[in-house]
């Protein structure tokens, strides 16, 4: 598992220390807080790790290349030298803590760049980093477009899709497999399947291209092919960017009772960020009062304090003081108490 991430002038990080649990870690935090710089960070470091591991070349000069290269590509700046805070020292360090090893680097503003004493694979989980777009009905040609031209997804975007193109599991492989989608195919009767480039959608037996399909379901016919074909596996790490984005609240139930399954049954560590009321305090509620069924969980709330990004760190959002989610939410509840009093006020 990743135990912890240190982050020193990185983006909008100060120097910032996260303490990861095993199971759920939640980012919360208004947009510009680094919820995502945090995830990619992560991931863009393991997938350099999981690059240096194929490399005929065992050098600290080769990691340093594979780790800038998979910063510019997960993060699109225009130089690497960007991803320094402004407001730092001129220079950006990090380091990631997995069980089996650290993997730290470090760059300075004007370098093209990464610096790191690592000359060895560190021994990681296989992973897996779903960014907020859904990519069910982009799947078709979209890994030769960005293989060819120059094109504005970054490249989450991509290893989604390479992830999507391998082939489903078979016989004894695909009934454990799918029983990691318990809490998806007891509540919906839905299948997924590919045909040349194109995937489709078995809804109550009927047959639906993925472009015809709701972009929510869409996100959700991901997860289930994903573990089908056995990329999200037992053990392994998912990194899940803003899951409620276009998703009926309905949809968001059954996402946070898949989560619990994952985490709890099947020992898959999950990095999530997200500004949706449900999801959050879902999972917390679950925390809080199932503690002996639910895996461990650790919620994040990023916020800013003049330049700084700071982060509180609780089990439980009940222990979290800065919450925007439940902020906007009272907000929203004045307003409607304040409109029902000039109503009853007017009559």
């Amino acid at each position: 598992m990743i135990e912890r991430l240190y982050l020193n002038n990185f983006t909008c990080f100060d120097d910032s220390v996260f303490d990861f649990c095993k199971g759920i870690n939640i980012f919360i935090g208004r947009n510009g807080t680094g919820k995502t710089h945090i995830l990619k960070c992560l991931a863009a470091s393991m997938k350099a790790n999981a690059l240096f591991s194929q490399s005929t070349s065992k050098t600290k000069d080769k990691f340093g290349d594979l780790l800038s290269e998979k910063l510019i590509g997960y993060f699109k700046p225009d130089s690497l030298g960007h991803l320094v805070n402004k407001y730092g020292l001129g220079a950006a360090s990090v380091k990631v803590e997995l069980t089996t090893g650290d993997i730290a680097y470090n760059f300075g503003e004007r370098a093209s760049l990464v610096k790191t004493d690592n000359n060895a694979y560190i021994e990681q989980p296989h992973f897996i980093y779903i960014p907020p777009r859904e990519m069910f009905s982009l799947f078709e040609g979209f890994i030769s477009l960005y293989e060819r031209r120059e094109i504005s997804f970054d490249e989450t975007y991509l290893d989604l899709a390479k992830a999507m193109d391998v082939s489903p599991l078979k016989n004894e492989a695909l009934k454990r497999a799918k029983d990691m989608l318990a809490p998806i195919l007891a509540k919906w009767n839905i299948d997924v399947m590919r045909k040349g480039n194109r995937f489709y959608v078995i809804d109550d037996s009927q047959e639906y291209e993925a472009h015809l399909v709701a972009e929510g379901l869409r996100k959700v016919a991901t997860i289930l092919y994903l573990c089908i074909n056995g990329e999200l596996r037992p053990g392994s790490i998912l990194f899940w960017d803003e899951p409620e984005s276009n998703m009926n609240p309905n949809l968001i139930s059954i996402i946070v009772d898949l989560l619990m399954e994952l985490a709890q049954k099947h020992g898959i560590q999950i990095f999530l960020s997200t500004h949706d009321y449900l999801l959050s305090h879902k999972l917390s509620m679950m925390a809080e009062y199932a503690e002996e069924t639910s895996p461990a969980m650790r919620f994040f709330s990023l916020y800013k304090d003049g330049h700084r990004v700071e982060a509180e760190i609780a089990n439980q959002l009940v222990d979290i003081a800065h919450n925007p989610i439940l902020e906007e939410y009272s907000a929203f509840y004045d307003l409607e108490n304040e409109y029902i009093k000039r109503h009853n006020e007017r009559v």
